[in-house]
């Protein structure tokens, strides 16, 4: 892996998200306390996977190996463990079809329909009572 990483450890503009979130083989979110990311989304938008800290609702989320993987909140040594594992692992090997799978994922489950859908589902319900 040495010299194919390139960290960026500053504010990224606007303008270059969708050239970073293309440009990356994954997304790593190592957060220690978080309901939910907007992130996770974007990243999933552009379908990039993800390994995200076990918190909040990140490992629902997350479909193991299919786009992503979750590793224990605050330990370093799991979050190596697990990105080796991502490098090794058969997302990583064939990312570019499961970029579309990830998009495609993000767009059923997440898209603006969705969305309309449940809503309305609720207001339906509310309605009745």
């Amino acid at each position: 892996m040495r010299g194919r990483i390139i960290e960026k450890i500053e504010y990224i503009p606007d303008e270059l998200t969708e050239l970073y979130f293309k440009a990356a083989d994954v997304l790593i979110l190592p957060y220690t306390h978080v309901f939910q990311s907007g992130v996770l989304f974007l990243g999933y938008s552009f379908g990039l996977p993800a390994i995200a800290a076990d918190v909040g609702t990140l490992k629902e989320e997350i479909i193991e190996g299919k786009t992503g993987f979750v590793f224990k909140p605050q330990d370093s040594a799991h979050l190596a463990t697990v990105i080796g594992e991502y490098f090794e692992s058969e997302l990583f090997r064939n990312l570019e079809s499961g970029r579309a799978e990830i998009r495609a994922h993000a767009n059923d489950r997440y898209s603006w329909d969705k969305v309309v859908e449940i809503t309305a589902a609720v207001y339906s319900v509310l309605l009745r009572d």
